[in-house]
């Protein structure tokens, strides 16, 4: 795409209408639950808590998107993969081999394999609880209080250590006086979704109560040419829960949630398979001339990515329901003790779930599987807090996980296939420190620490050599199953040093260094694959200006940063090694992929002309690249960095204007991402060129992304009813979300959601 079309694009954004501006300031509204308004008229204080403190957007030294409850209600935000784009740094994508998982990349640092093994890159936090898998991390975005991006290491200021940054979820308290939110919508592809919140008022003076209700049913977007053409990748899911807020005293709050996810659908995935994979093989028969070995029909194989529209058919050749059972509560105490505040922060989460996958895409029996896990995880942080500038703490995670593990190898015969049971268990103990010292007036020094140590422990039986002896570091404690445990330690470690100008303006400079945990490959087929893998580190550094303009009516804040990393870890799907369980063709493990250097700038821009009108701007430039990797004695060091794009930027408005009794309200976004590698895997072809480069079909084309939200809102005698219709992807921009080559056997992939347009209706009182 070229610049004059991305400035006409951008011109026809600022003048159609889209979803809602995803800034932390908009337009001047009600403030939420946790923000403050500053002054009569510009860009109001958003009150985050990035630093575990309450504190403006605008004080804080560290890079933070904060996305609050107002503007979350101006649009169709249906998840987190509506914020990717707007939030500098940010990627998400769906992972179609496990329910509500997501691939979050934040700054070019990116995780996405569903395994419960594996710690995940990005942490989500949703009520100061951290989601210890990829799965679930598709959050609904209906009655929240805020989301909040942070950009970089975490590691002193949140519960659990997270390398590339934390998405900071908080929902709605319950408010002690009668209410109800609800609404219903219908959009494109039958899909219907309904919201219910419900509050009450306050009980006996110390109990109030919030109940929620969240459903969505969809047909889904692809057409499955092998299955009679009908419409795939349908999916329900339904949430349910009740929140109490008990207040005892003054001084004590505790706020508890229980909830309970269900989701039933099916796993859809578009063929990519060319003649260099062994499903796509091509063979010379005497007389004939080259025939497919595998009787795959042509039509299936080499399927160009660049006709994006040709991948939205697939020819799946079985059921692959996906069912998923997920139960979670959290509770937060605060207690004041004076000067000082004691916090107790508990979560527990369990998970049940089977996905059957048709992973070849293809209309013949060639490879597919059925996965069941059973995840559990528990946590508890208790924090201390001095007063607004010193506090310190200490967290317990503990998790455990059960993969069965059914592959079926239709290649081999029609009764080929293998059995894998993996038991995984993982605990986290942690200590940790923050605390700032003004140095003068203006000028504000900020450090913490933490020390983290994790223990964790694999029992699989698929790692026995052809002798039955467990591989080294590993017991044997059955005749098929071997066992193993590894400790991981680290002190991790930040610094900030922040001034603050007499306008207001604040400029910084941070160090930060970040830890994940090493671990083993849970669905490893070698024994020379179990591990374990090593951590990796980073090293981020980073300077900053915040300020606010013209009497608060134009804020500008831009980041630099570069971040160092060492003993990178990389999943990948690799071929089985000879002489070890030649049945199972291929297995998906982690390696530490030596290192990598990211740098990068980050902007963005609010302007409030006048009150009913907000302009929002953002952009990222990003230079990811490998320093050195070396890959089957391969140096591979030309491989560009997963979900890492050069560019990124996005350009909205949201404008109000009272019409009648009501409000009108006219929100848009457009987002521009770079085109970026989902995989690391080499292309063959060009590789024996001499010629290192991602895999062409792992490329993930730039995206042009038109959302858009015409609405209208009355108050029908106290009841307020808002009427809304909106377009999401009006430019109807198509392509790759992921693509994994699997050990040269066959390619698979899933794409992105097409044009949808629907209509909401919403009712609150």
């Amino acid at each position: 795409m070229k610049v004059s079309t991305y400035l006409s694009v951008s011109a026809f954004a600022l003048g159609l209408a889209t979803l809602a501006a995803p800034s932390a300031a908009l337009a001047q509204d009600q403030a939420p639950e946790g923000a403050e308004v500053a002054q009569e008229t510009g860009l109001r204080t958003i009150v985050v808590t990035a630093q575990r403190r309450e504190e403006s957007l605008q004080s804080v030294p560290v890079a933070v998107s904060a996305i609050d409850a107002q503007a979350l209600a101006t649009g169709a935000v249906d998840d987190l993969r509506d914020f990717a784009g707007r939030v500098p740094g940010l990627v998400v994508d769906p992972v179609n081999a496990g329910p509500s998982a997501a691939a979050i990349a934040i700054r070019g640092i990116s995780f996405e394999d569903i395994e419960k093994s594996f710690d995940p890159a990005v942490g989500v936090v949703v009520d100061d609880v951290f989601i210890g898998t990829n799965t679930g991390q598709l959050l609904d975005a209906f009655d929240l209080e805020s989301i909040e991006i942070l950009r970089g290491p975490q590691g002193t200021l949140f519960g659990r250590n997270t390398i590339g940054g934390v998405i900071n979820v908080r929902r709605s308290k319950p408010t002690g006086e009668w209410g109800v939110r609800a609404s219903i919508g219908y959009a494109e592809y039958n899909t219907i979704r309904g919201r219910l919140v419900v509050n009450t008022p306050m009980i006996g003076d110390f109990l109030a109560l919030k109940g929620f209700f969240f459903y969505d049913n969809t047909d889904g977007y692809l057409r499955n040419a092998t299955q009679n053409n009908r419409r795939t990748n349908e999916y329900e899911v339904w949430t349910a829960g009740v929140t109490a807020l008990i207040t005892p005293s003054d001084n004590i709050e505790a706020v508890i949630t229980y909830e309970h996810m269900e989701e039933d659908g099916e796993v859809a995935t578009a063929s990519v398979s060319n003649d260099r994979d062994l499903i796509c093989l091509q063979v010379p028969v005497p007389g004939v001339g080259l025939v497919r070995a595998f009787q795959i029909p042509g039509n299936q194989c080499n399927r160009t990515p660049t006709n994006s529209r040709q991948l939205y058919t697939v020819f799946g050749n079985i059921q692959t329901p996906v069912r998923n059972k997920t139960d979670a509560i959290s509770g937060t105490i605060n207690i004041e003790l004076g000067d000082f505040t004691l916090t107790s922060v508990t979560g527990w989460r369990k998970n049940n779930e089977s996905v059957r996958q048709d992973f070849d895409s293809a209309s013949i029996n060639f490879f597919d599987t059925l996965r069941i896990q059973k995840y559990e995880q528990f946590s508890q942080e208790i924090r201390f807090a001095g007063d607004v500038t010193d506090w310190m703490g200490a967290y317990y995670f503990d998790s455990q996980y059960t993969l069965r593990q059914t592959s079926f190898f239709g290649f081999l015969g029609p009764n080929a296939s293998a059995f894998q049971l993996s038991i995984g268990d993982s605990k986290s103990y942690a200590g940790f420190a923050d605390a700032r010292f003004k140095l003068s007036d203006k000028l504000t020094f900020g450090v913490g620490g933490r020390y983290t140590r994790d223990e964790k422990a694999l029992v699989t039986n698929f790692a026995l050599s052809p002798t039955g002896v467990c591989p080294v570091g590993f017991a044997g404690i059955t005749a098929a199953s071997c066992v193993g445990a590894e400790d991981f330690g680290e002190f991790t470690y930040r610094a900030s040093l922040d001034y603050q100008f007499e306008g207001g303006q604040l400029a910084y400079a941070s160090y930060s260094r970040g830890f994940r945990s090493g671990g083993f490959n849970g669905r490893a087929a070698t024994p020379t694959a179990i591990g374990p893998y090593q951590p990796e580190i980073v090293d981020a550094y980073e300077i900053g200006l915040k300020a606010d303009w013209l009497d608060r009516r134009l804020r500008t804040n831009i980041a630099i940063f570069q971040t160092d990393y060492s003993d990178k870890q990389e999943e990948l799907v690799r071929p089985t090694l000879a002489p070890f369980n030649a049945i199972q063709a291929q297995e998906t493990i982690v390696e530490n992929a030596a290192s990598a250097r990211i740098k990068g700038i980050e902007l963005e821009i609010v302007a409030l002309p006048i009150d009913d009108l907000a302009f929002n701007f953002s952009a990222t430039y990003l230079d990811a690249n490998y320093q050195n990797f070396v890959r089957g004695g391969i140096d591979v060091s030309d491989l560009d960095l997963r979900r890492a794009p050069k560019y990124a930027w996005s350009a909205g408005f949201d404008y109000t204007r009272p019409v009648g009794d009501g409000e009108f309200r006219w929100s848009t976004i457009f987002r521009y991402v770079d085109k970026y590698a989902t995989c690391i895997v080499t292309d063959g072809a060009l590789q024996a060129q001499g010629i290192i480069t991602n895999e062409r079909r792992c490329e993930s084309s730039e995206r042009e992304i038109l959302d858009s939200t015409l609405s209208y809102k009355h108050d029908f005698g106290g009841a307020n009813v808002t009427f809304s219709v909106f377009g999401r992807n009006l430019l109807d921009n198509r392509g790759l979300s992921s693509t994994l080559p699997v050990a040269g056997l066959f390619t698979f992939a899933g794409v992105r959601p097409p044009r949808q347009l629907g209509a909401e209706v919403m009712l609150e009182f």
